[in-house]
């Protein structure tokens, strides 16, 4: 289980834009520095794909844009972790690689938003988790 915090700051990001590994990677490292591990962000990305919140996919390449897995959050997962479609896994790759790793990305869904409505803006709420660093804070 994750702190709100986490989910909401994770929710908003993904709002944004289709989220890689290196979103949830970065914000857990940051949110819940004692809890971060490899195998406990795919288990966030495993809750919030069974909760609903988040499509899993990826961008297959030759200019198609991004495409679902349509297949069991169990498979989803276990793509992310050992590799799919040429890329490494979140588990098989270095640390300086997690930022250009592009083995999927995460899409909000209808309940996902739904949930972040609910939560509200993380920055109101917590203030900026990056404000000591200038090249990754909100305003920066």
């Amino acid at each position: 289980m994750m702190t709100t915090k986490l989910e909401n700051f994770l929710l908003y990001a993904i709002d944004d834009d289709w989220a890689p590994i290196a979103e949830f990677d970065a914000d857990v490292r940051k949110i819940e520095p004692g809890e971060y591990s490899r195998p406990r962000v795919l288990e966030i990305i495993r809750e919030f794909a069974t909760r609903g919140y988040i499509g899993l996919g990826s961008f297959p390449g030759q200019g198609r844009s991004w495409e679902p897995w349509n297949v069991s959050v169990d498979d989803a997962v276990r793509r992310i972790a050992f590799g799919y479609n040429n890329c490494a896994g979140y588990l098989e790759i270095p640390d300086d690689e997690i930022g250009s790793n592009e083995v999927f990305r995460a899409e909000i869904t209808s309940e996902g938003r739904k949930r972040l409505q609910e939560l509200g803006d993380p920055y109101a709420q917590y203030g900026d988790p990056w404000a000591d660093d200038p090249l990754l804070r909100a305003d920066g």
